[in-house]
């Protein structure tokens, strides 16, 4: 409840946006199975402080871009069939 209510107090300041992006983000990871154990593990890791590679910056990005063009399709999909 203590880490709830710091957070809660944190996401008040103008400047948390990344946290609250994150945060939903997180909370989206966590109601799709396909998000794992391991990815939590491995999330976990890097939020302990491990520096995000410029290596791994790019490959997340460009499997955020896919994953976002997926999405789109899907809506398309949805749209044309609705």
């Amino acid at each position: 409840m203590a880490a709830t209510s710091e957070l809660l107090l944190t996401l008040r300041n103008p400047d948390s946006g990344w946290l609250a992006t994150l945060i939903v983000a997180l909370a989206e990871a966590q109601a799709d199975p396909t998000f794992t154990c391991h990815h939590q593990s491995l999330l976990a890791n890097l939020c302990n402080g491990q520096p995000v590679s410029l290596v791994l910056r790019a490959a997340a990005l460009q499997r955020s871009l896919d994953f976002e063009r997926r999405l789109e399709n899907e809506h398309g999909d949805l749209a044309a069939t609705g």
